[in-house]
């Protein structure tokens, strides 16, 4: 689902709520270097705050309550009821100055000034917009083998990160040196963005082990030109529900270029997978032709039937608005398609496979390659 299954976002009105200010910061907790993003949102009655902090060594943000009064910034840490640590600062032109306290009352000094980004700067292809503080933590990132298994008799390295549970692969020896600078790049870019999704995933009840998410990739098919694999994720990063989505990725060894479902079927000439710049035109497609023909493909071999009851269940397969926006996966048979249903029906997200036959006649005429 590429809809970075990994993510919570705090949403505020426009009208109502707007945001004041933003602060990105690094600096030093006794002799612990450490970064921090402090966010102050003003309305007419109130000012609200967020902050969330890591330790270079670690990387592993800490989520922080706060609370703001007469330039003095309130920050603590408190999992179940419970105050583990807290900060008291005051700004002080562009600096934040004064004192961290862990449970027992130790003190250390804070000092935190602006980050200097020109530090952190990188060519790498993934937005930090809305975590820039991603572009530190992405400098101390380690990757390091831990493994070589192989598919299709073609060798794949399998890859750690030191702070975090994240594990993922690149093309190894058995690959020409063509399709390895090609691919290897975009493998890490994943690998990465991955691994940054883990250790950004944290809540306000308990302390990070960079084990929040679990995941899984699977490669599913490997061919001259084409490799197919899918990353599976259940994650818990502080929400009210824990949750968990696929996504499937087809890239061509050739020049790299990923292809979406879009780029491979097209059940009608409107066809588009342009969601970015023309959201209107591709939801159209995906309802109108999209949806109720890969059902029906489906359906032909499933012979689905309508629940009596959709409130006792709620697992309905035949109806097609589970169907606009399915995660899919490209694998040696054929094309898995899950279906994607609201949040209290999850548990009905069940793969279906498609066979290449089937879709054949619904190849993308843009595709370069045989289904």
């Amino acid at each position: 689902m590429k809809k970075c299954f990994f993510y919570l976002f705090i949403l505020y009105s426009t009208i109502a709520f707007c945001q004041d200010k933003i602060y990105y910061l690094e600096g030093t907790l006794g002799k612990s270097t450490i970064f921090m993003t402090i966010q102050v949102y003003k309305s007419d009655k109130e000012t609200n705050l967020t902050a969330v902090y890591f330790y270079k060594n670690s990387l592993k943000d800490i989520k922080l309550e706060a609370k703001l009064k007469d330039n003095n910034y309130t920050f603590y840490f408190k999992p179940g009821d419970v105050v583990t640590e807290k900060f008291y600062l005051k700004k002080s032109g562009n600096n934040f100055e004064g004192f961290w306290y862990d449970a027992k009352e130790k003190q250390l000094a804070v000092h935190l000034e602006p980050v200097n980004f020109e530090n952190y700067k990188s060519n790498i292809k993934i937005r930090f917009d809305d975590e820039r503080l991603n572009l530190v933590k992405y400098k101390f990132l380690e990757f390091k083998k831990q493994k070589t298994t192989l598919y299709n008799n073609k060798e794949i390295v399998w890859y750690s990160e030191k702070h975090c549970d994240s594990d993922f692969f690149r093309l190894g020896a058995d690959f020409s040196e063509k399709n390895k600078t090609v691919i290897n790049p975009i493998l890490e870019q994943i690998h990465i963005q991955n691994t940054l999704n883990q250790l950004n995933c944290s809540s306000n009840f308990e302390y990070s082990n960079g084990q929040g998410i679990e995941s899984t990739a699977t490669i599913n098919f490997l061919n001259t030109n084409l490799l197919g694999f899918e990353i599976f994720a259940s994650y818990y990063c502080g929400g009210a529900h824990p949750d968990f989505g696929g996504s499937g990725y087809l890239i061509d060894l050739n020049n790299g270029k990923q292809y979406e479902i879009d780029d491979i079927l097209a059940f009608d000439k409107s066809v588009t997978g342009d969601k970015e710049n023309n959201f209107d035109a591709f939801s159209k497609y995906r309802t109108d032709y999209f949806a109720p023909k890969l059902l029906a493909v489906i359906n032909s071999q499933e012979h689905f039937e309508k629940p009596k009851n959709v409130d006792d269940e709620p697992c309905d397969y035949t109806n097609e608005e589970y169907w606009n926006f399915p995660s899919w996966s490209y694998t040696e048979k054929g094309i898995e398609f899950t279906p994607t249903f609201y949040r209290a029906a999850r548990a009905c997200e069940e793969s279906f496979l498609v066979p290449f036959e089937k879709l054949k006649k619904y190849k993308n005429p843009k595709f370069p390659y045989s289904l």
